[in-house]
C-alpha cells in the first residue's frame, strides 16, 4: 500500500493480531475493502464494501431521508450477498447479535437522532476532564471535597469566559486559531534550490516547460523565460484545514501534503523514502462539497515559489496529473484513476496551492494473487503501478466527499 499520513501501514499483515482494539479495526476498514477488490470472490468484495459503507453511514454527525435510504441500501446489499460466506464454508450462520442490531439503526435514528451520541468515546473522555484531572488537581486526602470544587470552579470560568466573548471584551481563541495558522512554512526549508536539482531530485522532468505554460497563461506581465539555470524557494509540505463534514460545527481536520525525496538517514537507520502525496485539485467551477465532479487526482512532485523578478507571489506545486474520475467500479463502488500520458510521458503542470482542495489515498489495482508484481512496495508502489482505486474509505470526510457519486442499486 503507498504510504499515507491518515493511513496506517500493517508491516506485518493483520494476522498475527492477536487482540483487536477499536483504533485498529477503524484503521484496517479504511484500507480492507479496497484490497479485496480482484483477490477474491465478487460478492466478498461486495460484501465488505457494504459493511463499511454501513459503519461510515452510520457515523454521520446528521443525517437526511436521503442517507438513511443510503444506509439501508448498503444493508440491504450485505444481506443479498452474505450467503458467500457460507458456500465457501468460511462460516455456518449469521445468527450474530451485532449483525441482527443493525437491522434496528434507521428506527433508533428517527427515533431518538445520531447515534455519534451513544458511544462509549464521550464518557471515556468525560471520566477524564470530570474525574481525573480533577483528582491530580487535589492533595489527595479528602478528594472529592476538593473535585467537586474543582469542577465547580472550571465551570464557573467557563460560562464567564463565553460571557466576555459574547461581549467582544476578549477574541474568540478558537475561532481565530485557524486562521493563524499558516498552510505553509513561513522560511523554505531548501531555499534557492537549483532548477536542475528540483529535476533531478523530486523526479520533476517538465518543470521548465510546465512552469513556462504557467507563466503565459497567468502571469503575463512576466517578461523572464523560465530556463533549467534559475532556482526557487523549496517547501517541504504543506497544511490545508478541512471542515466538519456537513460542515454543522466550525471544527475542522488538518490535512497535510507532503513532497519530499527520499534520503539516506546516519548510523544503521533505513533511509527515508520519498514522500510523493496526491491530491484533489479544482479542476474547473463544478466542485463541490459532495461529489467529486470538479475535481482531478494529482501528485504533488514539488511545492516552491519563485523568486521576485518572475512577478508572481503565488506559492506552486509542479504536479503529474491522472486521467479524469471514471465511473465506480461494481461492486466496490470505487473510481478508477491512472496516470495521465501524452506523448509517452506523465503529463505535467504548476498549479497555484490554492488549486488544491486536499489530499488522496490510491490504492492500487492489485488484480489477482498470481498476477501481482512482487517488486512493488510501499515506497515504490505509486511510481511502478499504472491503475488505481480512488480510496473513499480513507476517512470520513473523502467517504462524504466521494458519496455523491454513488449509484444505489435501488436506482439501477
Amino acid at each position: 500500500m503507498p504510504d499515507h499520513l491518515s493511513l496506517r501501514h500493517f508491516k506485518k499483515g493483520i494476522s498475527t493480531i492477536t487482540q483487536w482494539t477499536g483504533r485498529e479495526f477503524k484503521e484496517m476498514q479504511r484500507i480492507f475493502a479496497s484490497l479485496t477488490y480482484g483477490a477474491v470472490h465478487p460478492e466478498v468484495t461486495a460484501v465488505t464494501r457494504a459493511v463499511v459503507d454501513f459503519i461510515y453511514y452510520a457515523s454521520y454527525p446528521s443525517q437526511s431521508t436521503e442517507t438513511l435510504r443510503r444506509l439501508q441500501d448498503a444493508l440491504d446489499t450485505f444481506h443479498e450477498h452474505k450467503e458467500i460466506f457460507v458456500r465457501l464454508g468460511i462460516r455456518k450462520h449469521f445468527r450474530i447479535p451485532k449483525i441482527h442490531m443493525m437491522e434496528h439503526y434507521i428506527a433508533l435514528i428517527r427515533a431518538k437522532g445520531t447515534p455519534d451520541g451513544f458511544n462509549t468515546e464521550l464518557s471515556e473522555r468525560l471520566h477524564i476532564d470530570f474525574s481525573k484531572e480533577g483528582y491530580r488537581a487535589s492533595n489527595k486526602k479528602n478528594y472529592i471535597e476538593q473535585m467537586v470544587s474543582y469542577l465547580t470552579r472550571r465551570d464557573a470560568i467557563h460560562k464567564f469566559t463565553g460571557f466576555l466573548v459574547w461581549t467582544h471584551a476578549i477574541p474568540d481563541s478558537e475561532s481565530n486559531s485557524n486562521e493563524a495558522d499558516p498552510p505553509i512554512a513561513k522560511r523554505a526549508p531548501w531555499p534557492k534550490t537549483p532548477v536542475r536539482t528540483l529535476i533531478k531530485i523530486h523526479g520533476a522532468v517538465d518543470f521548465v516547460p510546465a512552469l513556462q505554460a504557467y507563466l503565459n497563461e497567468y502571469v503575463p506581465k512576466c517578461c523572464v523565460t523560465a530556463s533549467v539555470y534559475d532556482f526557487v524557494d523549496v517547501y517541504k509540505q504543506i497544511t490545508i484545514e478541512l471542515p466538519s463534514p456537513q460542515r454543522l460545527t466550525d471544527e475542522t481536520q488538518r490535512d497535510t501534503i507532503r513532497a519530499t525525496p527520499g534520503h539516506p538517514n546516519p548510523g544503521r537507520k533505513n533511509p527515508e523514502p520519498d514522500h510523493f502525496d496526491c491530491v484533489l485539485v479544482h479542476e474547473d467551477g463544478l466542485a463541490e462539497d459532495v461529489g467529486i465532479k470538479g475535481y482531478r487526482a494529482a501528485r504533488v512532485r514539488a511545492l516552491f515559489r519563485l523568486p521576485s523578478w518572475f512577478e508572481c507571489a503565488n506559492t506552486l506545486a509542479y504536479i503529474e496529473w491522472l486521467t479524469p474520475f471514471k465511473p465506480p467500479a461494481v461492486p466496490l463502488r470505487m473510481s478508477r484513476v491512472s496516470y495521465a500520458m501524452r506523448q509517452g510521458r506523465r503529463q505535467a503542470a504548476v498549479i497555484p496551492i490554492t488549486s488544491i482542495r486536499r489530499s488522496c489515498a490510491l490504492t492500487p489495482i492489485f488484480g489477482k494473487p498470481h498476477q501481482r508484481d512482487r517488486r512493488w512496495t510501499a515506497p515504490t508502489v505509486l511510481e511502478q503501478c499504472s491503475q488505481f482505486f480512488l480510496n473513499s474509505h480513507q476517512s470520513i470526510y473523502m467517504f462524504q466527499l466521494c458519496d455523491g457519486d454513488f449509484v444505489l442499486v435501488n436506482d439501477v
